[in-house]
């Protein structure tokens, strides 16, 4: 019996290698017509759309030239519901070319197919991003049933960047990898979401024109759709991709090796002249002495800080190298990311103390290997100081940040601390506190049926770092939001940054929508527009992956109403309170009448920055309710 079970798995074994050699790659679809009659996908059934083919492809010549070629085929099922799939965006950067470039959309018109052809680039717009060139069409003329069929070819010579995802919020039928590359080169696969395992796979060396190439090939069927998650600090972690990296590239000229490990890493950077040698830089008499000699050294360090944040500005670029050298930084007042943090970390040793940097990829880049080192999965540098075996850590792009207190862009989980040619790479999460607090004073006039008096908002911790940057950019957007956001007309909007870095906006409001007047009663939510604007904990399905707000935090809303001469309050609703048993979630609403005062309050304490999927159940229960005691309302009834 063993022995037959053994021949049955090698059979299968064989077979399998069989198919996979033997199935047709880049093998593009020609129309059918069965795909426009197509009623909903054989995976999931209220899919508003699904791929019906996608293929990548890269070949790589000796010279580092890329050949990409893009292929895709896609369905609508509900246009509506398909919003992000009737648009297509091509980015490419200034030495990149695209060509053969063609969409063609299939519809069904009096019981015939009718074809749309787009083939022409200057057809399609062009937006500058962040350096990047982005082509992008809005593809007309699709219906509900429509097929979509579109490639390109794309020259490059950015060897760095052959990521594809998998994964997507549509089903998918089928898609398809494929690598070419080279034997004078090396390519390892660094994957960071889940794996799948593909159906036809094919990894051989071949000959091509008398240059040994290693070929790889991967093919998917039958891929169903990532679910949408709430408090995810980047989705694309969790979805499973393929990542090839460049380790090793030999020409007769000269050898290309990646860094085995972080401590090559950290001595090739600090032997870079825009990174080591910005360090080295002329670092004196740029910060006054009575700071540079302060006694206590945490002290020394918070102001310097505070001196770069006030006199240099970043110009919102990331980066880990600098674009400058230290002396034109000091004269411009600005840079990216790696000016200002490089300069800190300068005036940080200038003044005697430990300082380093720590060089992370922030949360929109992905989450770093950090068993895989890799300088193209770092996109940005922090500033880091050890004092008494203590490490703090500073980014002085973000004015309203503080020692340990950073942008929410930063908290990515892991990063790797350069200490002269030593990298260590580390795991660091944000223990801070964040709070927000929402105060209304208001006044009822039963002659105008309305409310008026005072909102604030007064944040710290992240919460601060986040509105303030955003009042920074643009104060009256940033006033304007109110009004959006709370649906009240509001005016003389007043916001004041504190020294210890709490942000507070002040502001007058008037609401003729916020209370019911019939007969002897008025009828109203105490918490008026402040019962709204909750976190949404209603995912139907099981809940995939952790639970970050990458802060634990605190938030009390707070309303006092003078209650109107001659009026009282005919029922005050049951005090709520409900804690979990690790106390690690908590959420309090009570309401009391004092001196002719209504007085509302409805708080909830998250103690932690994520938690274990598994705690999504208690958050549904807690958020349930929250929402049931801020919906409640009361009345005030006429003696």
């Amino acid at each position: 019996m063993k022995s037959i079970n053994k021949l049955s798995l090698l059979l299968v074994f064989f077979v399998n290698i069989y198919f996979s050699q033997n199935h047709a790659f880049l093998s593009y679809p020609k129309f059918d017509e069965s795909d426009l009659k197509k009623s909903n996908s054989s995976i999931e059934k209220n899919a508003p759309a699904e791929i019906l083919y996608n293929s990548i492809s890269y070949k790589i010549s000796d010279n580092l030239k890329i050949e990409k070629r893009y292929f895709s085929k896609i369905k609508i099922y509900d246009k509506k519901n398909s919003e992000e799939w009737l648009n297509i965006e091509i980015p490419i950067t200034k030495e990149e070319d695209l060509s053969d470039f063609e969409v063609n959309i299939y519809n069904y018109s009096n019981n015939k197919v009718e074809k749309t052809t787009i083939n022409k680039k200057d057809q399609l717009k062009e937006n500058l991003v962040k350096g990047l060139k982005i082509y992008k069409l809005a593809i007309p003329n699709v219906l509900d049933g429509s097929v979509i069929e579109y490639h390109y070819k794309l020259q490059t010579n950015n060897g760095t960047n052959l990521t594809y995802y998998l994964q997507y919020n549509i089903p998918v039928v089928y898609e398809e990898y494929n690598l070419e590359y080279p034997d004078s080169m090396t390519y390892l696969f660094n994957n960071t979401g889940i794996y799948i395992k593909p159906v036809h796979e094919v990894s051989v060396m071949e000959d091509h024109l008398g240059v040994a190439y290693k070929v790889y090939r991967y093919g998917y069927k039958e891929m169903k759709s990532t679910q949408s998650e709430l408090f995810l600090k980047d989705s694309g972690r969790y979805r499973a991709k393929i990542k090839p990296e460049l380790k090793k590239y030999s020409t007769k000229y000269f050898t290309y090796d990646s860094a085995e490990n972080w401590d090559k890493v950290a001595n090739r950077l600090y032997n870079n002249d825009d990174f080591g040698g910005f360090l080295k830089g002329n670092s004196k008499d740029i910060i006054p002495e009575n700071i540079k000699t302060f006694y206590d050294p945490l002290e020394r360090a918070n102001k310097i800080f505070e001196f770069v944040k006030t006199n240099y500005k970043w110009n919102k670029e990331y980066g880990f190298i600098a674009s400058q050298n230290l002396r034109q930084v000091v004269k411009t007042k600005s840079g990216n990311a790696a000016d200002i943090n490089l300069l800190l970390i300068a005036l940080f040793r200038n003044a005697g103390l430990d300082a380093n940097p720590l060089l992370i990829s922030t949360i929109d880049n992905g989450i770093l290997n950090i068993l895989s080192p890799n300088l193209n999965d770092i996109n940005f540098v922090l500033a880091s100081v050890k004092i008494n075996e203590q490490t703090y850590f500073y980014d002085a792009t973000s004015f309203n940040s503080k020692v340990n207190i950073l942008p929410e862009r930063d908290w990515n989980d892991f990063g790797v601390l350069l200490e002269r040619d030593k990298g260590t790479h580390l795991s660091f999460s944000n223990t801070n506190i964040s709070k927000k607090n929402l105060i209304i004073k208001a006044n009822i006039d039963t002659e105008h049926s309305e409310i008026n008096g005072t909102f604030s908002k007064k944040e710290s911790g992240l919460y601060a770092i986040k509105s303030y940057d955003e009042y920074d950019i643009n104060k009256d957007k940033y006033n304007q939001s109110f009004k959006t956001e709370l649906g009240m007309s509001l005016r003389d909007v007043e916001s004041k940054l504190y020294d210890n870095g709490d942000f507070e906006s002040q502001m007058k409001f008037t609401s003729n929508s916020s209370m019911d007047i019939v007969g002897n009663k008025i009828i109203l939510n105490p918490l008026l527009f402040l019962n709204t604007g909750n976190e949404l904990f209603d995912q139907k399905e099981e809940r995939k992956n952790q639970i970050d707000f990458i802060s634990a935090f605190t938030r009390e809303k707070r309303v006092e109403i003078n209650i109107p001469d001659g009026y009282k309050v005919s029922d005050i609703p049951k005090p709520r309170k409900i804690t979990t048993d690790d106390k690690e979630i908590s959420y309090l609403y009570n309401m009391e009448v004092l001196n002719n005062k209504l007085i509302v309050t409805s708080k909830v304490d998250v103690l932690s920055q994520n938690y274990p999927k598994e705690y999504y159940p208690f958050f549904k229960q807690v958020w349930k309710i929250i929402s049931e005691s801020e919906s409640q309302v009361i009345s005030l009834i006429k003696n």
